[in-house]
């Protein structure tokens, strides 16, 4: 039950953006400002709010949590890519289907999704999904896609130093990297000031949902087998690896307030 609870919300949302789409009553380039809107705002507004409203103490304990997330997304990916190698795929279409299965869909529906089923503390894991996908996971994939095209050392490296320098610099990425900080050294967010931050960050959920809802009418897709399998995998697959190994090792969430 809490689980369609946390599900039905995205459901809805996508679906109004749909029928909107359908509908056209918003411009084909709706979708992207939308997008811009919650990474360069309302998302990075919701983290360092969130953050800065959790105890240290809460980030501290949830170390080994961080960890599991980090090998479930980059051990995953590492997974995937060798097991194309396996089956003589090329690197390319390797590093974007692992890309595809290891990269959660944290902006789009961690808020959503996470805040239902481990309340407060899922600003955390939606700050931490974020960064590894920004930080690593997008610069070794253009590293790899680099590799693929035949082309130097130098010009892969500075392709990679490249990507890793604009990631950095979004709101999205030093927003949470700063209110880690900021919360490690001591500083707590009064709850009277959180309303600064939730009152636009509060919308990043919803907003990227109907935006996905507007994109799938105004680019072609195509319900393939292989897409089929790489929403399983991502979706039900890895998780469900990385949680089982998790719950025999007894590794848990703490969500102290």
């Amino acid at each position: 039950m809490l689980l369609i609870l946390a599900i039905l919300p995205i459901v809805v949302t996508v679906g109004l953006g749909v029928f909107a789409g359908l509908r056209h009553q918003f411009a084909p380039t709706t979708s992207d400002i939308l997008i811009q809107l919650v990474m360069h705002y309302a998302l990075p507004l919701s983290l360092f709010g969130g953050i800065l409203s959790l105890k240290r103490a809460t980030i501290i304990q949830n170390s080994s949590v961080a960890l599991w997330l980090a090998l479930g997304m980059l051990g995953g990916m590492v997974i995937v890519i060798v097991s194309q190698c396996c089956f003589h795929q090329q690197l390319e279409t390797g590093t974007l289907r692992a890309l595809v299965i290891a990269s959660p869909s944290i902006p789009f529906m961690g808020v959503s999704v996470l805040l239902v089923v481990f309340g407060k503390i899922s600003v955390l894991l939606v700050a931490l999904g974020g960064l590894y996908m920004n930080l690593v996971q997008v610069p070794v994939s253009v590293l790899l896609l680099t590799l693929a095209g035949g082309s130097t050392p130098e010009q892969r490296w500075r392709a990679g130093w490249q990507k890793l320098c604009r990631a950095s610099r979004q709101p999205v990425v030093w927003a949470p990297i700063s209110a880690f900080l900021l919360n490690l050294a001591g500083l707590r967010l009064p709850s009277a000031w959180l309303t600064n931050f939730t009152e636009l960050g509060q919308a990043a959920g919803g907003v990227a949902l109907f935006a996905l809802g507007l994109l799938l009418t105004t680019r072609p897709w195509r319900l393939t087998r292989m897409v089929v399998l790489n929403v399983l995998l991502k979706n039900l697959g890895l998780p469900v690896l990385i949680w089982g190994i998790m719950a025999s090792l007894g590794v848990s969430l703490s969500n102290q307030q």
